[in-house]
């Protein structure tokens, strides 16, 4: 079996980006004559292309139609837990950049099982470890202590550095069982140009991090880009959809979700490269949703509560909730630096009050370790 970055090698990436830009309406209205239109990368990149921008109702109805389908009728709330902002990566666009002389923060046995605590009081059941990318502090021994101070939840997530195979193993007979890894940019040049030191210069070492979380038996794996950190977002989006596709096919085991993090605001001076529009994520999310049906839709809060709001029944499937972007920042907050600032503040009470009124049902648990023996 080709590994991914082989296939890549082998993928048409100028026609990828040719359909990107597609100003044709004729061609996407051929797209959305049938109920649901064809699958795929090549989908998705005409869908989120300059002509499909003025279809976005017809692409909302359709999409919409294949959600409650799919996916049924409900989202499912979980909440980042940030372990620590240790880190060895020099990223001019994120606030743990080592380059910034603040505080820094690891939690400890005793702090994370607090924080952990405080989430399963608020009724979260799906917890995601975050954290920098530290080789000496923030390793795979040390992520699983922290799961292990996380065992109440029936679901565990992380967002840390890229590991070894063998480590992701160790990580799920721990008990994890989701892997949150973002590529950033699938842009060479922009990686290279945003990546000035650290282990995190390595390109192809987290190109292939999915692929090594789906040997090691990771249950969801959760994919995406950065949007705003290359100029063209829409071709960023086509590669990951690429890279999905390619998981899909060959990790047909793992349950796949995409998320469509925006730059924000952070402790960086950092300016987007392109501005990603209100308009652009909802005509992406449109696009994932009608070109993958079966693959979930992440929207953090990082984004603000009117469109998260506006999205619920267009094609996303998980929300988080009640963020907190610092280690230690549920139960003392302010001791360390955030990540980024989040945008919707609300209680999951306010956000459960805006489901029913759109006959949409709030879920926190939705696995147990049990089911798969």
């Amino acid at each position: 079996m080709k590994t991914f970055s082989e296939y890549l090698e082998s993928q048409p990436l100028q026609k990828f980006a040719d359909l990107g830009k597609c100003e044709n309406p004729r061609i996407i209205e051929n797209l959305l004559k049938s109920p649901f239109p064809k699958t795929g990368p090549e989908t998705f990149a005409l869908l989120s292309s300059p002509a499909a921008s003025h279809y976005l109702e017809e692409m909302a109805q359709k999409a919409s139609a294949l959600t409650a389908q799919r996916h049924g009728k409900v989202i499912r709330f979980y909440a980042p837990l940030y372990i620590s902002n240790e880190c060895t990566n020099t990223c001019t666009y994120c606030g743990f950049t080592m380059e910034n002389k603040i505080r820094r923060k690891s939690l400890n046995n005793e702090e994370c099982k607090k924080e952990a605590d405080y989430l399963m009081e608020r009724g979260f059941r799906h917890v995601l470890l975050v954290s920098g990318e530290h080789q000496k502090i923030v390793t795979p021994e040390y992520i699983g202590a922290m799961v292990d101070q996380c065992k109440d939840f029936p679901s565990i997530s992380i967002e840390v550095a890229p590991f070894t195979q063998e480590a992701y193993e160790t990580l799920v007979a721990k008990g994890v069982d989701g892997l949150t890894l973002y590529q950033e940019t699938y842009d060479r040049e922009t990686y290279k140009s945003v990546h000035l030191r650290g282990k995190k210069k390595d390109y192809n070492w987290r190109l292939a991090a999915p692929e090594r979380g789906a040997f090691a038996k990771m249950r969801r794996i959760n994919m995406g880009v950065l949007l705003g950190l290359a100029p063209d977002w829409r071709f960023d989006s086509a590669m990951a959809a690429i890279h999905l596709d390619y998981m899909m096919k060959y990790h047909w085991r793992v349950q796949y979700s995409v998320s469509l993090p925006r730059l924000c605001e952070s402790e960086t001076d950092y300016t987007p490269a392109a501005n990603v529009s209100d308009k652009d994520i909802t005509q992406l999310i449109l696009a994932w949703r009608l070109a993958f049906p079966d693959a979930g839709v992440n929207v953090s809060t990082r984004e603000p509560s009117y469109l998260r709001d506006g999205l619920i029944g267009l094609g996303v499937t998980h929300m988080s909730a009640e963020s907190s972007t610092e280690p230690g920042g549920y139960c003392n907050p302010q001791t360390a630096l955030k990540q980024f600032d989040i945008t919707d503040e609300r209680k999951v009470d306010e956000i459960f009050d805006v489901l029913k009124d759109k006959n949409y049902e709030p879920v926190w648990k939705d696995w147990e370790a049990c089911m798969t023996g």
